[in-house]
C-alpha cells in the first residue's frame, strides 16, 4: 500500500501534503472536541486506531504472489468521518516509516491520501447509502472495509502513474494498467479477507454493543438478555465459520504459489520496481539512507505494532463484555457511555 521514500517526485509529495494537511488539521480539531464534550468516547477513538494499527501490520500473501496489507481502516471512518481516519492513519504511517522504514516521510502525504482519505470516503459513502437503504450492518461494513480496502490501492497505483507520466513522459493508460496489475489486482482478495474481518467485528458490536454503530448512523436495536444469549451461542458459530474461511484462502493463496514458485515479496517492493521499469530514479532514501532492517526484525517490529492495536481490541471487548454480563444480571437500564445528546 505504501509508497517508498524517493519515489515520488518533491513536487507530488507537495501536491499530496496539501491535500491531506486540512483533513489531518480538521480531524485533529475534531478529536479534540470529541474527548472535551464526550470523554468517554476515548476509548472508542483507541479502538478505531488499534484497528488501523493492527490490521495495517499484517502482511499477507496473495494469488499474484505478491504480499501486501490491509489497511484497517472501516470502523475509524464509520464511526468518526474521514478527518479522524486521517489523523490516525497520518499516525500508523509516521510509527511506521520511523520505526521500519516502512513508506516514508516524504512520502507521507500520498500514502495518507489512498489510506486514510480517498479509500475510507469511498467506503463511508457506500456504508452510508447501504445504511440508509436498509441493508445489515455486517452487510454494510464487510462492502465498506472491502472497498475502503481496494481504493486505497487504487488510489496509489493513480498516485505513481503520475509521478512516471510526468517525471518521464510515460503513457498514461499503460502505467496505470501496469501499476493496478501490482497494487490493487493483488489486493483484491486480501480486501475480502479485510471485509470479512469487519464484518465479524460488526456481528460483535450489533449484539453486544449496538449503542456504539449507532455513532456512524446506523440505527440498531438492542436484544433483550434472552436474546442476547442465544445471539452468543449464534455468534459463536459465525465466528468461527468466518475465521475458517479467512484461514482456508491464506493457506489456498500459500499453496497455489507454491505450486507456481512465487517468493510473495512485497507490492510495495514491486512497485518502486516497475517505477524504475520505466527509468525513475528515486531521489532520496530518507532518514534510513541504504539501511534495510532484517527480515526478522521487520516482522517482529511489525508484530509488535500489531500486539498494540490487538491489546486495545481485547480490552475494549473485555470491557463490554463486563459491562454486558453486569447489564444482565442486575437487570437494570443501562446508560451507554457512548451515548451523545
Amino acid at each position: 500500500m505504501h509508497i517508498m521514500e524517493g519515489y515520488l517526485e518533491p513536487v507530488w509529495c507537495i501536491v499530496w501534503f496539501a491535500i491531506m494537511i486540512p483533513f489531518v488539521v480538521i480531524g485533529v480539531k475534531k478529536i479534540v472536541q470529541i474527548f472535551r464534550e464526550h470523554p468517554e468516547q476515548k476509548m472508542t477513538v483507541a479502538l478505531s486506531g488499534a484497528f488501523i494499527f493492527l490490521i495495517s501490520s499484517l502482511k499477507l500473501p496473495s494469488v499474484t504472489g505478491s504480499s501486501a496489507h490491509p489497511t484497517g481502516t472501516a470502523l475509524a471512518v464509520v464511526l468518526y468521518g474521514v478527518s479522524v481516519c486521517s489523523v490516525l492513519s497520518a499516525i500508523v504511517l509516521i510509527l511506521q516509516a520511523l520505526l521500519l522504514a516502512h513508506g516514508g516521510l516524504t512520502t507521507l502525504g500520498a500514502n495518507c491520501v489512498s489510506m486514510g482519505i480517498i479509500g475510507p470516503l469511498i467506503g463511508l459513502l457506500f456504508w452510508r447509502a447501504l445504511i440508509r437503504g436498509g441493508v445489515k450492518v455486517q452487510i454494510s461494513m464487510f462492502i465498506a472495509a472491502f472497498l475502503a480496502d481496494l481504493l486505497t490501492y487504487v488510489v496509489t497505483a493513480l498516485q505513481m502513474t503520475l509521478n512516471v507520466v510526468t517525471a518521464n513522459g510515460a503513457d498514461f493508460v499503460g502505467s496505470f494498467v501496469d501499476f493496478m496489475s501490482i497494487y490493487a489486482v493483488t489486493q483484491v482478495p486480501l480486501a475480502i479477507v479485510e471485509g470479512i474481518i469487519f464484518a465479524i467485528f460488526a456481528q460483535y458490536l450489533v449484539t453486544s454493543r449496538p449503542d456504539i454503530l449507532g455513532i456512524g448512523g446506523a440505527e440498531v436495536a438492542p436484544l433483550d438478555d434472552d436474546e442476547a444469549i442465544v445471539q452468543s451461542k449464534k455468534n459463536v458459530k459465525i465466528y468461527a465459520a468466518a475465521f475458517a474461511a479467512i484461514a482456508i484462502m491464506c493457506i489456498a493463496f500459500l499453496g497455489y504459489g507454491a505450486t507456481q514458485g512465487y517468493e510473495f515479496g512485497g507490492s510495495d517492493d514491486s512497485g518502486g520496481e516497475m517505477a524504475e521499469e520505466y527509468e525513475y530514479e528515486p531521489w532520496t532514501n530518507g532518514i534510513w539512507g541504504d539501511y534495510e532492517l532484517p527480515g526478522e526484525t521487520e516482522s517482529l517490529l511489525f508484530a509488535v505494532l500489531a500486539a498494540v492495536g490487538a491489546v486495545i481490541i481485547g480490552y475494549f471487548i473485555g470491557v463490554s463484555s463486563t459491562k454486558k454480563k453486569y447489564h444482565i444480571e442486575d437487570d437494570d437500564e443501562y446508560s451507554s457511555p457512548y451515548e451523545t445528546d
